[in-house]
C-alpha cells in the first residue's frame, strides 16, 4: 500500500506535470499555441491601465530573482539557529539556484523569442518557459510543501492559499506586461510543479538520512 502511494505521488507530482510540459513544448515548436496565446493576451490586455500596470509590475517583482534571493537570505538569518529549519532553509537556497539554472538552460534549448506585442517593461532573453512563473512555482511551491509538512495550525491554510494566489498572479502579470505568451507562463508553472515534486522527494530522503546519522 505504501509503495502504491509513493508511485502515485511520483506520477502526480513529477510524471504527469512533466508530460504536460513536454506536450506544451512540442506544440510551441509546431506553432500550435498561437491561437491560445492570442486569445489569452487579448483578454488580459483589455484591462490595461496605468494603475493596474503599477500593481502588475510590483507583483512581477515578487517573482524576480532579486527579490527571491533576498527573501531566501532573510529566511536563513531567521532560522539558522534551529537545526531542523536551518536544513530546510539551506534547501530553499539550493532549490532557488537549481530551478533558476534549469530555467535558463531550457530557454536556450527552446530558443523562443519574446512576444512581438506591447511591452510595458523592458526585458531581454528568451521567452519559454517563463522564468518568473517557473521559479516562483519552484520557490513558493516548495514553501507551501514545507508549510504543509511542518505546521499543523489553522494558519497554514491561509499561508498556502496566499502563496498559491501569488504564484498565479505572478504568472498573470507576465502576460499582462507583454513579456511572455500565455503558453510560456503555463509551461513555466507546470515545469515548476514537476520540479517541486522531484526536489521535495530528494529533500525528504536527505533529511531522513541526516536524521538517521544523528540518532
Amino acid at each position: 500500500m505504501e509503495d502504491s502511494l509513493k508511485t502515485l505521488r511520483y506520477f502526480l507530482t513529477i510524471g504527469l506535470p512533466l508530460f504536460v510540459f513536454i506536450f506544451i513544448t512540442v506544440n510551441i515548436n509546431s506553432d500550435n499555441t498561437n491561437s491560445f496565446d492570442s486569445y489569452v493576451y487579448q483578454g488580459v490586455s483589455g484591462s490595461i491601465s496605468t494603475g493596474l500596470t503599477d500593481i502588475m509590475i510590483l507583483i512581477s517583482f515578487l517573482g524576480s530573482g532579486q527579490f527571491l534571493t533576498v527573501l531566501a537570505l532573510i529566511l536563513i538569518v531567521a532560522f539558522f539557529r534551529k537545526e531542523k529549519f536551518s536544513f530546510y532553509t539551506s534547501m530553499i537556497v539550493i532549490n532557488l539556484m537549481l530551478s533558476s539554472l534549469l530555467n535558463v538552460g531550457i530557454k536556450y534549448i527552446i530558443h523562443r523569442d519574446r512576444p512581438d506585442i506591447l511591452r510595458l517593461i523592458d526585458i531581454g532573453g528568451y521567452s519559454f518557459p517563463s522564468g518568473h512563473s517557473m521559479v516562483s512555482m519552484s520557490f513558493y511551491g516548495f514553501l507551501i510543501y514545507l508549510c504543509c509538512k511542518n505546521y499543523k495550525t489553522k494558519w497554514k491554510y491561509l499561508i498556502v492559499s496566499l502563496l498559491s494566489i501569488l504564484i498565479l498572479l505572478i504568472g498573470l502579470s507576465r502576460i499582462y506586461l507583454g513579456v511572455h505568451y500565455a503558453s510560456d507562463v503555463l509551461g513555466g508553472l507546470i515545469l515548476g510543479i514537476s520540479w517541486v515534486g522531484l526536489f521535495s522527494i530528494i529533500v525528504d530522503l536527505r533529511y531522513r538520512k541526516k536524521h538517521a546519522k544523528v540518532k
